[in-house]
């Protein structure tokens, strides 16, 4: 079973094939250098820039994949959650492969496919306790199957990503500011500033806006008083604040939900602090099963979406043997 799989959901256009579980191309248009010069995503040219590098992604697809598009089984695709404009790009461009060719089209969430992303190169057993974590997710997932997906906490404002990023731009960083951060982290000193662990809890809920406002407002009053903020340090304080929270957190799922595999997943899991919490996190509660993505699927790609659509098709089909 051949799959194309298309992701479209915010600045890049991702094509991937996949053969039987197999992943024979993985091809990423990213804008970041575009929208750098905004601050941030601008959803309108997203989806103009999603619309001229469409054909160019496909035909690099096929070449890398060896295949004619005849060959393809299944055209799957992001049907949400995501830019509206951009996700309209991605839909018509598999309905119109889907239908030259005359085979199935699969609609498929975002979220559920960063969740696979980490079963790209690794199998799942069930339950599975993901961590999303991303530019518009926070959120904790117990996975039973590929059908059955149960979110148990989620943000109730800011997503961790767009937290990273607003607090960057404050620090006079450019776009995207989450890996900036995480550099300036390495060298310095978590203990220097004092940050709140923003909704520290019982509920497996997040909240970014105090953390960031809290930061925001450590800048600006530094910056009145004529005070200089030493950046590796904030962003260290900044980024131990921010994942301790998730780790406290999951550290209770964990004991509630007893999973067999353990994972992160989104653009935030190619965060070194977050990566090094769910090792221990997993080493600390002998879950075996412990994933992190590979960092070529912790961003926006087709692979994971390919990921999911065969996880499904495949989990479908054994239950109809039954």
């Amino acid at each position: 079973m051949k799959i194309l799989a298309i992701e479209s959901s915010c600045d890049e256009f991702a094509i991937a094939i996949m053969d039987d579980g197999k992943l024979l191309c993985n091809v990423i248009s990213s804008q970041i250098d575009q929208h750098k010069e905004y601050g941030g995503v601008v959803p309108e040219l997203a989806a103009r820039l999603h619309l001229q590098n469409s054909g160019w992604v496909l035909r690099e697809a096929l070449e890398q994949s060896k295949i004619n598009i005849e060959d393809i089984d299944m055209v799957a695709y992001t049907a949400k959650p995501g830019l509206i404009g951009s996700l309209i790009i991605g839909k018509v461009v598999a309905e119109t492969i889907a239908m030259y060719i005359n085979k199935p089209l699969v609609p498929l969430d975002h979220i559920e496919g960063h969740i696979y992303g980490a079963a790209i190169d690794h199998n799942f057993e069930y339950p599975v306790l993901a961590m999303v974590v991303s530019g518009g997710h926070t959120q904790i997932e117990i996975v039973n199957s590929p059908m059955d997906f149960k979110i148990i906490g989620a943000t109730e404002d800011d997503a961790i990503g767009e937290c990273y990023d607003k607090v960057a731009r404050v620090m006079g960083l450019e776009y995207p500011g989450g890996p900036l951060i995480d550099k300036l982290a390495q060298t310095g000193n978590p203990e220097r500033y004092k940050l709140p662990l923003a909704k520290n809890d019982d509920s497996y809920d997040f909240s970014y806006s105090g953390l960031k406002t809290a930061t925001i407002n450590l800048i600006h009053n530094a910056e009145q008083k004529g005070e200089e903020i030493n950046k590796n340090d904030l962003a260290a304080s900044f980024q131990k604040s921010a994942i301790e929270i998730i780790k406290i957190k999951l550290n209770r799922a964990i004991e509630q939900y007893r999973p067999k595999t353990l994972t992160v997943a989104g653009g935030v899991s190619a965060n070194s602090l977050m990566r090094k919490t769910i090792l221990e996190l997993g080493k600390d509660h002998n879950i075996k099963n412990t994933i992190i993505p590979e960092m070529s699927y912790c961003t926006d790609n087709g692979a994971m979406i390919a990921k999911l659509c065969y996880e499904k098709e495949m989990f479908q089909n054994k239950n109809k043997i039954r």
